[in-house]
């Protein structure tokens, strides 16, 4: 499998260099089409990195069922896409917490 994080942050840097505004939008499907990712295990690597950008306060993400990534100028990411630290980018992008659907967290009780 390619190193999908890489291409990822790769494809953040052209995206941030080709802003015209102060704000970058990234979704899912405009990423997996540009990267050309085809199955089913890229297309969760690359969602897996974008979540692990957002966990980390580097991305904002919209809420909805297809949630979109959103890159302000002037941000810390921004800044670091911008003079091509992509190695620093794409290790943080492989910092992503897999959380398995069964498994939750006990609800708080009162002790009272």
């Amino acid at each position: 499998m390619r190193d999908l994080k890489r291409l990822l942050v790769e494809y953040l840097r052209e995206t941030v260099i080709g802003a015209r505004g102060n704000v970058a939008s990234i979704s899912l499907k405009r990423a997996k089409r540009a990267l050309e990712a085809e199955s089913k295990a890229e297309e969760a690597a690359l969602k897996a990195a974008l979540e692990a950008l957002a966990g980390l306060g580097l991305l904002q993400k919209t809420p909805g069922k297809k949630p979109r990534y959103v890159l302000q100028r002037g941000s810390p990411l921004w800044k670091a896409l911008e003079l091509g630290c992509i190695d620093l980018v794409a290790t943080l992008a492989g910092h992503a917490k897999h959380k398995r659907p069964n498994q939750h967290q006990p609800p708080i009780t009162s002790q009272w």
